[in-house]
């Protein structure tokens, strides 16, 4: 893929990551800590379509801008969001490379979905609450993630084949398999 064209997917993907992100900002849940995880869909389109750097660009534009506009910058939220999503990206981009034939990107969220609130749920331990009765809530933020890892799957897998068998696009051109 060219340069240029590469660059303006990455440029699409990060604005709709940006804008999934505001959306689910607007979205009232029951905890703080819950996520819907929909600016992920770009991560996984990312990777399936373009690569993992790319991915992880994605990922680290969207922290990074996201924070800005919603002036989290440099906070503890910030760099949660940040070793989450970066985690996560590498999980799913390792899974992906080594798993793409017995999973397709609905499993791969669902790893990232762990891998994230796994990441995040321990370093809110370590470094914020030092009180061990916050993995009491860890099944249920698992369960969370299980559903909205598997929802943003669905909707990446879908998109992710649309996108490859209309444009032919991508380096890894993507090839779905179903959980």
């Amino acid at each position: 893929m060219q340069d240029t064209r590469k660059i303006v997917y990455i440029a699409l993907l990060v604005s709709m990551s940006v804008v999934l992100h505001t959306l689910e900002e607007m979205v009232p849940l029951p905890s703080p800590w819950i996520k819907l995880g929909i600016s992920n869909i770009a991560t996984l389109l990312a990777l399936a379509l373009l690569g993992f750097q790319e991915a992880i660009i994605v990922t680290l534009l969207r922290v990074l801008i996201g924070s800005i506009l919603f002036g989290t910058f440099l906070s503890p939220t910030f760099m949660l969001s940040l070793m989450g999503g970066i985690s996560s990206t590498a999980i799913m981009g390792l899974s992906y490379k080594f798993f793409q034939r017995h999973f397709s990107l609905i499993g791969i969220s669902l790893f990232g979905a762990y891998t994230h609130t796994s990441v995040v749920i321990i370093l809110v331990y370590y470094f914020i609450i030092h009180h061990i009765e916050l993995f009491y809530l860890f099944p249920i933020f698992l369960m969370f993630s299980a559903v909205t890892g598997i929802i943003n799957g669905i909707i990446a897998n879908h998109l992710a084949l649309k996108v490859a068998a209309e444009k032919g696009l991508g380096v890894n051109y993507y090839k779905g398999v179903s959980i």
